[in-house]
């Protein structure tokens, strides 16, 4: 017996909602200095990540805003790292960082960048929640950035892990759970250079 194959569909409301909610965060990036020069620059990069290391990857091509503000490219790394984008919404996303502060156990997650759709700010409980310490916390630059961070991926959590050069060695879409997660926390941990 085989089941009947399902379609999703976005009804026309809701593709006007999207391209209204896309359109407002445009429109509010490029009402930022410097944007068009920023936005330009970081699509570019993007489509070559994308290019190169598949849709995920794309994303550390994007510059995210740490907790003081500083403007920071996710790819610009001395040491393996791992990316991961989150949202404070997300109860697979806390049971990651719970497993990363149960392995750290007190060490410090230097190799960690976490950010959070909602901000560098919404990612503070959510470390703290989790006993995590010495993660780079950071949100999106802007809200058209945000639209496009958010379209890059396929849910949260969604990791990236780079070597000390910047280029992806491995992409990771979900919580696969405790065993299947080590790995990574051992590249977060500067153990490992790579999560397999």
């Amino acid at each position: 017996m085989t089941t009947p194959r399902l379609r999703s569909r976005l009804s026309p409301a809701g593709a006007a909602l999207l391209a209204a909610i896309v359109g407002v965060g445009a429109w509010l990036g490029a009402r930022t200095p410097g944007a068009a020069a920023d936005r330009a620059a970081d699509a570019a990069a993007a489509r070559a990540a994308t290019l190169a290391g598949g849709a995920e990857a794309g994303l550390v091509a994007f510059r995210a805003r740490t907790l003081d503000g500083t403007v920071l490219p996710l790819a610009k790394v001395a040491e393996p790292t791992v990316v991961m984008v989150s949202s404070e919404t997300c109860q697979y996303c806390k049971a990651a960082l719970r497993e990363m502060g149960r392995v750290a156990a007190g060490r410090p997650l230097h190799g960690l960048r976490l950010v959070t759709l909602e901000g560098a700010a919404a990612g503070v409980p959510m470390v703290q929640a989790a006993n995590v310490d010495g993660a780079t916390l950071a949100g999106p630059v802007s809200p058209s950035a945000e639209s496009m961070l958010a379209l890059q991926i396929r849910g949260t959590p969604t990791f990236v892990a780079l070597d000390a050069r910047g280029r992806v060695t491995g992409t990771l879409v979900g919580y696969p759970g405790a065993e299947a997660f080590r790995g990574w926390v051992g590249v977060m941990l500067g153990e490992r250079g790579r999560p397999e």
